[in-house]
């Protein structure tokens, strides 16, 4: 009982008379959301979900915010999740094509339905280093969770039994942009939990056409040295965006 009054306080303080309903609703087992802009955004509930809740949501509006105006091109959302960002993003660039990829099943759902008449292109494939499959790994604890690396879905859960092996589409970054016909790319962003540079060391040409890269970089990492290289050979200007205590959010641009 306790814990749940720390919780409702916390996020009280974060959305107001509507922290009841977040509350409340998965007590009855029932999806919750949240209000952006007057539309709903709809969420899974699991154990990480207030977490999310009161975290996250203002690093992504600060991942939108940080877009420079007047670029032109597609923006393109990897690993859409539940599809905040690809929303606000859509808010904000109401005339862009925006398109959200993104492969885990169990939020699919919600990303579609969060999505609803925007127009935003929704792909349901991974962003991977070749074509084909990828062998996929998930929790239950979290919705977050969802990497081709099997240690960094282990390292954020203690029930390493509840880690599930599914196989899912797979796309080049190269093999997407020319099927979906993209000449540029004004925003790029990357959140694919370790294989951000298994998919950008072969990928030039589509780094030559983008403007702008959102990334997560992870300190610990194996390949964060490299990541950073290589983007760094394409995007001269970098920023900090959300401070994290294992790294941060970063835009990359070209200057142009």
């Amino acid at each position: 009982m306790l814990k749940k009054i720390s919780v409702l306080f916390v996020l009280w303080k974060r959305f107001g008379f509507h922290a009841i309903r977040l509350i409340v609703l998965p007590m009855l087992g029932k999806p919750i959301w949240i209000d952006h802009h007057g539309r709903k955004v709809w969420l899974n509930f699991d154990s990480a979900t207030y977490y999310h809740l009161i975290h996250s949501t203002d690093k992504i509006q600060n991942l939108v915010n940080a877009i420079p105006s007047g670029l032109s091109g597609a923006i393109v959302d990897c690993g859409a999740n539940h599809g905040l960002f690809s929303l606000l993003a859509k808010l904000r660039f109401p005339d862009a094509q925006i398109l959200a990829v993104e492969p885990y099943h169990k939020v699919l759902p919600l990303l579609h339905k969060n999505l609803e008449g925007t127009g935003v292109v929704i792909i349901e494939k991974a962003i991977a280093a070749k074509d084909g499959e990828l062998v996929f790994y998930t929790t239950p604890s979290s919705d977050q969770l969802g990497s081709a690396i099997r240690e960094n879905v282990a390292d954020f859960t203690s029930d390493q039994d509840s880690i599930v092996e599914s196989r899912v589409p797979a796309i080049t970054l190269m093999t997407f942009v020319r099927e979906q016909g993209i000449k540029q790319i004004s925003v790029l962003k990357l959140d694919i939990q370790g294989l951000e540079f298994a998919i950008l060391e072969h990928a030039d040409e589509v780094l030559e056409m983008t403007e702008c890269l959102l990334l997560e970089v992870v300190l610990f990492e194996a390949t964060v040295l490299d990541l950073i290289e290589k983007v760094r050979k394409f995007f001269p200007y970098h920023r900090e965006l959300n401070p994290l205590p294992y790294g941060a959010d970063l835009i990359f641009s070209n200057g142009r």
